[in-house]
């Protein structure tokens, strides 16, 4: 699937030079807890899924997330505004998913033409995050949802991340929980988590926040939230 390459969204953070290396973080004790509780969030979200449903993943990088929502059942488009994050997510892939470069603030698709669109780690390294969303609004089908994953601001790791002026984390515009409700509210229901895999749940210590059962919503390294059409 060719997707032309729109201009008007920029990055806050060049991710050209980081293609071949961006996927190591994964491989590591570390970002491997960090995923498998990501993922996990996400499924939930996601839950109940209908089969064949159609899912537009913007910001795709190297095409980690793509795979996995792929693994899921949905029918997967990935672009991203790096050509070189493009090219490595095609050779990344282990499955079949349309790839493209696209701008996040003019995306090449009609109204409605996804059942989920989403952006995982991507609106903090977008300038313009609000018309992004509204470009997500736009392309999610009536009764759809809007998805979104992106790096917490309150959560120690983060900051500790900007403190030592370690990139891509520097340039990023980073969201608490209250500041990513705000943006999303505009366009529907919202329900956010925080992924937290460092996170002690004392036995009998667990409430209910947006739904699900949570012992600390609020300080997890990475927000998921969604947005019902």
């Amino acid at each position: 699937m060719r997707i032309p390459a729109l201009s008007g969204c920029h990055s806050r953070y060049c991710f050209d030079g980081l293609a071949q290396t961006y996927d190591r973080w994964y491989e590591t004790a570390q970002g491997i807890a960090h995923d498998r509780t990501q993922k996990s969030d996400v499924e939930r979200f996601l839950s109940p899924r209908q089969a064949g449903a159609c899912l537009l993943d913007i910001g795709c990088g190297t095409g980690h997330w793509s795979l996995f929502f792929k693994d899921l059942g949905y029918a997967v488009v990935g672009v991203d505004l790096s050509s070189r994050m493009v090219s490595r997510a095609r050779s990344n892939a282990t499955s079949p998913i349309a790839w493209g470069v696209a701008d996040a603030c003019a995306l090449p698709f009609e109204d409605g033409s996804f059942d989920v669109v989403a952006a995982m780690a991507t609106l903090e390294f977008l300038t313009d995050p609000m018309k992004t969303l509204h470009e997500m609004a736009r392309c999610t089908s009536s009764g759809g949802r809007i998805l979104i994953g992106t790096l917490n601001r309150r959560a120690v790791i983060n900051r500790q991340r900007v403190a030592d002026r370690r990139e891509p984390y520097t340039s990023a515009r980073l969201f608490s929980k209250g500041e990513l409700r705000d943006l999303l509210s505009l366009f529907g229901q919202v329900r956010i988590v925080a992924s937290d895999p460092d996170a002690v749940f004392p036995e009998g210590n667990w409430h209910q926040f947006d739904g699900f059962p949570v012992a600390s919503p609020f300080e997890g390294p990475f927000l998921v939230a969604e947005v019902r059409r």
